[in-house]
């Protein structure tokens, strides 16, 4: 499993929150797949396969969502794929919302609707305001 460390607001993985869409391409690799998330995104996002890349009008990332595939290490602890609770205890400012876990302080979202963790996604500050 690859093993990601993540700094929440700054960085995930190789991928630095802010990058341009080229800074991003560059450090993450060539092999992604480009595609509209939903009809009212303002740009496309890049598919990884086991994470996707958002970005803004600017070709700024503001978000990076990662899936089972990827283990996120925060602070040296394990929050994904993990229990809400580990989670939860890893990262305090994460609150249950309807879906699983938010932190709008740190613009983290954990994406668990039926209590077992599908993503988690780091944005940039403000992401979730």
């Amino acid at each position: 499993m690859i093993n990601w460390k993540c700094i929440p607001l700054g960085q995930v993985g190789p991928i630095k929150l802010g990058a341009t869409r080229e800074a991003v391409r560059a450090a993450a690799g060539p092999e992604f797949e480009e595609f509209s998330k939903s009809p009212s995104s303002d740009n496309t996002t890049d598919d990884y396969g086991s994470f996707h890349v958002y970005y803004d009008e600017n070709d700024i990332c503001v978000a990076v969502e990662v899936f089972p595939e990827i283990e996120v290490v925060v602070d040296g602890e394990v929050v994904f794929p993990t229990t809400l609770e580990k989670a939860a205890a890893a990262i305090p400012s994460l609150e249950r919302d309807d879906d699983g876990l938010i932190s709008t302080e740190k613009s983290i979202g954990i994406y668990a609707p039926y209590g077992e963790m599908e993503s988690i996604l780091f944005g940039v500050r403000g992401y979730y305001d």
